[in-house]
């Protein structure tokens, strides 16, 4: 069975706003990656630095799982909305 949808304007807010968290959330962990040294720990330049890059990381990740979780809440209400 195929189901063919059109696509509103509230059903591209929840794919923007689920791909700009999902984005977010990539781009935190590249630069977590990329901070990590042989044993796994992150490496900073200083102890300020660290607890200004943690604590912003961390709101970041906090405001993208909110992003992911209004996409999907605005993409399931579309859905169940026009059937």
């Amino acid at each position: 069975m195929i189901i063919a949808f059109s696509m509103t304007s509230v059903m591209v807010y929840g794919l923007l706003l689920f791909s700009a968290g999902l984005g977010i959330r990539l781009l935190i962990g590249r630069r977590r990656f990329n901070r990590r040294g042989l044993g796994g720990a992150q490496f900073y330049d200083n102890y300020w630095s660290a607890i200004f890059i943690s604590t912003l990381e961390g709101l970041f990740m906090l405001f993208s799982a909110g992003c992911i979780v209004a996409g999907l809440l605005l993409c399931l209400v579309e859905i169940l909305n026009t059937r």
